[in-house]
């Protein structure tokens, strides 16, 4: 039988006064009966020492209290509300902490989700596509005010005429971008001193594109412009040395891609035709 100091609440192994804590002179059985702890729906633990001032709970009788320096310490049972026993659920969980940091992580996860997919450009993601080429001579939308973008489309126009009664050519937008990413390239290494063209680079382009195994020509040929120039004269002067070359021919062909380039006062034009 365990016993325990009726001052200080010290266990000890025998009735063997005084207490090794705080010399009081008197035990008492340390027994709790089961019936003892359970009234109702409060549950009783240990005993604890309560400051009379300040109510602070003291396991053990050591005055003063730690909290407010009050002498005096009353023993009670210690009382344990049913809500601190009930595990935490879902919501009690989501904290606003917990909201902000689920709020950058899925931030995160879209932006990362974006780059893969192209959609944004982001540093370290390989966008793919086709690669931009840098120190280009010259100007890739405008000569003297007028529009390359028109006078390509004068040009697409043109040699459909040239093709009347037969299957006429339309413009391929991703070859668009290839054969203007190897007109750019020849002419900064014609007019600019620069490397030659990727041809390797290009060829693995085109074969994403052109359902074909024979090999795809690219041709480029360049007119002069001055300032009483319109886009329909340039697209028509540019369609005329087109069709004149004799390794070339449009009938062959379902899909163009074009790219008009000014460099002073000529306009180059680079072009890739093939089937899809």
């Amino acid at each position: 039988m365990r016993w325990r100091c009726t001052w200080c609440g010290k266990p000890h192994e025998e009735n063997d006064p005084p207490c090794d804590n705080c010399g009081h002179a008197r035990f008492e059985e340390a027994i709790v009966r089961q019936t003892d702890l359970s009234e109702g729906n409060e549950r009783e633990a240990a005993l604890v020492w309560v400051c009379t001032d300040c109510g602070r709970e003291h396991p053990k009788h050591a005055p003063p209290c730690s909290r407010c320096g009050n002498t005096t310490l009353e023993k009670q049972r210690q009382h344990v509300d049913e809500a601190e026993l009930t595990p935490p659920g879902y919501r009690d969980l989501v904290t606003p902490q917990y909201l902000a940091v689920l709020g950058v992580v899925l931030a995160f996860a879209v932006i990362v989700t974006l780059g893969l997919t192209g959609i944004v450009d982001l540093p370290g993601f390989d966008q793919g596509g086709v690669p931009e080429v840098d120190g280009v001579p010259g100007n890739d939308s405008t000569a003297n005010g007028i529009s390359l973008a028109e006078v390509e489309q004068v040009y697409l126009t043109a040699l459909n005429d040239e093709l009347a009664g037969d299957e006429q050519l339309e413009r391929h937008d991703d070859l668009d971008e290839i054969a203007t990413f190897y007109n750019q390239q020849i002419l900064r290494w014609q007019l600019a001193d620069g490397s030659e063209p990727d041809a390797e680079t290009t060829a693995e382009l085109l074969a994403e594109v052109c359902h074909t195994d024979e090999p795809i020509t690219f041709q480029d040929v360049s007119v002069q412009f001055t300032d009483g120039d319109d886009p329909t004269a340039l697209g028509d002067a540019l369609a005329r040395e087109s069709l004149e070359d004799p390794d070339w021919s449009p009938e062959d062909a379902t899909i163009l891609g074009v790219d008009v380039h000014a460099v002073d006062d000529r306009l180059y034009l680079g072009q890739f035709t093939c089937q899809r």
